[in-house]
């Protein structure tokens, strides 16, 4: 069973959350489970999974993966038996939690890959309000180390905007949605707020709020992120072109909850035939899906290059 937190997160700390989109919660993880991930994360930089070489830009020394749950063990057992489900349950306010997916992002000193302005939701193949990421560091962070940055308030803006990743996906780029605003360029007519962090301290976010960060300026330390995403009552399954592609077999049809193998439910308890297929072992992805989402990239490119100037 999932752990509890240090502590219950505040009303205030969850009223920040529905009216801004997002919180830093200090004090909740215990050092036995930061230090246990602080270790797994460079062995999963040392060890990248097929997502991880995809997603990551070793020339430029950024460090990226996704889906480590399903091939690491200590990923696996973060899902399972962290506080972080729970925490996830106090914001969203949901019986029902699923894990949705684990991300790494790490840029060591001197890294200059900034993570474009985005909000999260336009990368997912799902629909619903009850949804969260818990995104841990385990450095001291700042702005100037890549700290995260958030539009206070964007997650009610009407728009939604393409999915931007650190590398410009051309395939998550083929969409039909608004570019995101220039924020940089006019950094006064937004609310923007960022906080200094310490290891084991978490950002807390709504999967609509506009976030960013720069690259890693400092020359001394290194950010290592460690993002969990969580579902609630209301999330529903919903497959879209230029979305996330998922290379594990999940036999879900749009409309349905976040089940299965792939989605398990961590509260109120886990399912016990769920939590089975991964406790038998390491679970490589299917290799029809990899196939079929090189074909959809390579696709998205050609199209790209065929209308570029």
């Amino acid at each position: 069973m999932a752990d509890s937190p240090l502590r219950n997160l505040e009303a205030q700390e969850i009223q920040t959350f529905r009216d801004e989109g997002v919180v830093c919660a200090r004090g909740l993880f215990p050092a036995s489970w930061v230090d246990r991930m602080a270790r797994a994360v460079d062995d999963a930089v040392a060890n990248p999974t097929p997502y991880g070489r995809q997603v990551s830009m070793a020339d430029k020394g950024f460090s990226g993966d996704l889906f480590l749950w399903k091939s690491l063990d200590p990923f696996r057992d973060f899902l399972f038996e962290s506080p972080a489900a729970r925490i996830a349950q106090q914001v969203l306010g949901s019986k029902r939690i699923n894990f949705f997916y684990d991300q790494l992002f790490v840029k060591p000193p001197g890294c200059h890959v900034p993570t474009p302005w985005h909000h999260d939701v336009t990368f997912w193949p799902i629909r619903g309000k009850q949804v969260c990421s818990i995104w841990m560091t385990f450095d001291a962070v700042s702005r100037d180390s890549s700290g995260l940055e958030f539009v206070r308030g964007s997650q009610r803006w009407p728009e939604r905007f393409k999915a931007v990743t650190p590398d410009y996906n051309e395939y998550m780029l083929d969409s039909e949605l608004a570019d995101v605003p220039d924020i940089d360029g006019h950094r006064e007519k937004y609310d923007l707020v960022n906080w200094d962090m310490e290891p084991g301290d978490v950002l807390i976010f709504d999967g609509l709020v506009v976030h960013g960060s720069t690259g890693n300026h400092s020359t001394d330390r290194t950010r290592r992120a460690f993002s969990t995403r969580w579902a609630g009552d209301d999330v529903r399954f919903d497959l879209r072109h230029a979305t996330m592609p998922l290379l594990w077999t999940h036999n879900l049809e749009n409309g349905d909850p976040l089940r299965g193998p792939l989605f398990p439910q961590v509260l109120p308890e886990p399912i016990e035939s769920e939590r089975a297929v991964r406790a038998a072992g390491p679970e490589a992805p299917n290799p029809e899906l990899i196939q079929r989402a090189i074909g959809a990239a390579e696709k998205a490119a050609q199209k790209q290059a065929t209308h570029s100037p």
